[in-house]
């Protein structure tokens, strides 16, 4: 009887070490399934097979390119502009920038030989035009209403087309998008803080 209740337990016991093992079989079973199918989703699932392509066409009609410059550079370029303009000829008149916008030029007024010097203080439109307001004018020694220079100005001296004076308001309109460059590019001004050397434009370059 004892015999049997030995072999009984040996039984018990060798059935409970085969079920041990096979629930860590299972186990190591599971692991290893589920690494192997974490890697599957990672490669196949979760990371696409083909990298996004960026849009290629555009439907604006330009490409806005921020530019920022110095007074320095902007007078190279006004002066290279005016040259162009007019064909390397005097045209009678200088423009410049310092703290303020500069216009000086040599003339005659009542017959009388002067120098004139108009002092323009800018300023940007939401637009991005610019207007030029009169700050301050020194005609020689002629007490001359500023309607009257201003008017003087406009009558004899040759501007762009983009160039408007408007003598009553004593200020002068920069349509700056009447002003093509080469490529047909267009201009914007942002900022023209003359004083603090903070000039900065949009270039709008045509694309097809």
């Amino acid at each position: 009887m004892a015999e049997q209740q030995t072999r009984s337990g040996e039984k018990q016991e060798l059935k409970r070490k085969i079920n041990f093992w096979k629930w860590v079989c299972l186990a190591l079973f599971l692991i290893i399934a589920g690494f192997f199918g974490w890697i599957y989703l990672s490669i196949f699932v979760l990371n696409p097979t083909e990298e996004p392509t960026p849009a290629i066409k555009s439907n604006h009609k330009n490409v806005e390119f921020s530019t920022s410059t110095s007074k320095a550079d902007l007078n190279k370029l006004i002066q290279t502009y005016i040259d162009d303009f007019s064909d390397d000829e005097d045209i009678g008149y200088d423009v410049y920038v310092a703290n303020n916008v500069i216009f000086k030029a040599e003339a005659k007024i009542f017959d009388e030989p002067i120098q004139m010097k108009l002092i323009f203080s800018p300023s940007v439109k939401k637009n991005g035009d610019v207007v030029l307001k009169l700050k301050d004018m020194a005609v020689g020694a002629l007490p001359l209403p500023v309607s009257y220079v201003m008017s003087f100005v406009n009558k004899t001296y040759k501007f762009p087309k983009w160039v408007t004076v408007i003598p009553k308001k004593q200020e002068i309109y920069l349509d700056l998008n009447k002003l093509k460059l080469k490529g047909d590019t267009k201009v914007r001004a942002d900022a023209l803080n003359l004083k603090k050397d903070d000039i900065s434009f949009t270039l709008l370059v045509p694309v097809n």
